[in-house]
């Protein structure tokens, strides 16, 4: 029930338009598709390098805190993920349905959503930081088993932890104006957030303006203090006069529980794929540790998984923000009774991304050391044995991610385009499948009992890319999301 008459929006005048079928290619849908792209992927991409920047800071201290230090990121960085991730993705709820309101001319509605899905983030990301904190002591371990990375990955967790709120409220607020189609808000905040962590990790890290040096403590602080500047930003943006006048968003009147069961409900399944993701990852990244253990490597083969998944993750990152510019779409088109329309934005998704991740693969595939090499310099150009050792490690696995990336571009697009159709249910069962009945055992197989190393956890992943791709096309191809009302 609307309660308000349909009104035309931009968004939806813009976006929700069906100009025909005009080719394999579809260069309308396309310039769509790009033009609420690009801000995402300029902002997630940022958004992204806080773990980037994190690690160069990290990469550039005395290589016996370095290697260890890339070593505790993989595992603190996947904990983090699996309490603050599981709360994020409230963002899948809160975009999908502020976009069908639009789609549908329902702005109060979509204010409705805002204002239910803030107060959802805000009270489970309080519970959820005192229990995570007190936690890490037991779960870090499970992880990795060297004593040192032990220390410094249990101290930089229980730091990154207090960034779950900010974390959190940041997505819930990012997804409602995603939903509106106006990307170009969290681009904006995303970059001053890096601009704020890069400055806040060169005073903390290495100890300039006066602060003591904290190292790997410092780079955790710093993401943290970015994280809250960012939220802070948003939800000042998110009260401009012309969106309260519009929206009504933020206030008390707006709450409603069948509107905070909804964004629940379709984030719930979300937010289990999240976990089940990050729990897989974490058994993932337990075997270069164990290889570690059996080399007596001192975490080489654990810090070379976790520079090859950082540098890719800012290929991947790209594929996710075309995602979620399909989401909007897919979402904004049901909500304006145009299934079809819906279903073209998704394929047209998959088109793109596949022509885009074949050209950056190409580029990771080329030049795997100098990129490693951003993460794990040499310091004055002297060798520094661990740092080579994780390198040389390192390159044949990027080099085949490289290879990798159309086929996890467009799994990745087409789980983005089904949770915007409201299949989120069907994605977190796939997902835990995917994980522990394939990516997790096969890693182990081919790395350990077959002897291939870290290369043949990339051999997994490769089997587990395919079998996502072919599950998601073949649900967003079968259409049952279609008829699905929320």
């Amino acid at each position: 029930m609307q309660s308000s008459p349909p009104v035309t929006s931009p968004a939806s005048s813009v976006y929700t338009d069906d100009p025909g079928r005009s080719g394999v290619l579809e260069w309308t849908l396309i310039r769509r598709i790009v033009a609420l792209g690009l801000p995402v992927i300029i902002g997630m991409m940022t958004q992204t390098l806080i773990n980037q920047i994190d690690g160069m800071f990290i990469g550039r201290l005395p290589e016996n805190e370095a290697v260890p230090g890339h070593a505790a990121m993989g595992p603190s960085l996947i904990l983090l993920w699996a309490f603050g991730g599981f709360l994020s993705a409230i963002s899948v709820g809160t975009q999908t349905l502020t976009a069908r309101r639009v789609g549908e001319g329902d702005f109060p509605g979509a204010g409705r959503v805002l204002s239910n899905s803030v107060v959802l983030a805000v009270g489970s990301s309080v519970l959820a930081t005192v229990a995570a904190i007190a936690l890490v002591p037991t779960l870090f371990p499970l992880m990795h088993q060297d004593p040192v990375v032990q220390r410094i990955g249990i101290d930089f967790c229980q730091i990154r932890f207090l960034g779950i709120l900010p974390m959190v409220v940041t997505a819930s607020i990012k997804s409602f104006y995603d939903g509106l189609g106006r990307t170009h808000i969290h681009m904006t905040v995303a970059i001053a957030m890096n601009v704020i962590i890069f400055g806040m990790c060169w005073v903390l890290v290495f100890g300039n303006l006066g602060f003591a040096p904290m190292g790997v403590n410092g780079a955790g602080w710093a993401a943290v203090l970015s994280s809250s500047a960012g939220m802070i930003m948003l939800m000042v943006y998110a009260m401009n006069a012309t969106d309260r006048s519009r929206f009504q968003p933020l206030r008390l009147r707006n709450l409603d529980r069948a509107i905070a069961k909804s964004i629940s409900v379709l984030s719930v399944f979300s937010g289990f794929a999240t976990v089940v993701v990050m729990t897989g990852f974490a058994l993932f990244l337990r075997i270069p540790a164990y290889l570690d253990a059996q080399q007596g490597a001192h975490g080489t083969n654990a810090a070379a998984a976790w520079d090859v998944i950082t540098i890719m993750m800012v290929v991947f990152m790209t594929c996710i923000a075309f995602g979620t510019s399909t989401a909007t779409l897919v979402a904004q088109s049901l909500g304006a009774k145009k299934p079809d329309l819906a279903s073209r934005y998704g394929w047209q998704s998959v088109l793109l991304i596949v022509m885009v991740m074949s050209v950056l693969g190409a580029v990771v595939f080329s030049f795997p050391e100098e990129l490693l090499r951003l993460f794990l310099p040499r310091q004055d150009g002297k060798v520094e044995l661990l740092k080579d050792a994780a390198v040389a490690i390192a390159i044949p696995s990027l080099r085949f991610t490289g290879l990798l990336a159309p086929i996890a571009a467009a799994a990745l697009v087409l789980t983005q385009a089904l949770y915007g159709a409201g299949e989120s249910r069907f994605v977190a069962f796939v997902e835990a499948g995917l994980h522990f009945f394939c990516l997790v055992p096969l890693s182990y197989v081919f790395a350990v009992p077959m002897g291939l190393g870290l290369l043949g956890c990339w051999y997994a992943t490769a089997i587990y890319g395919l079998l996502l791709l072919a599950a998601t096309a073949w649900r967003f191809a079968a259409g049952h999301w279609k008829a699905t009302v929320l």
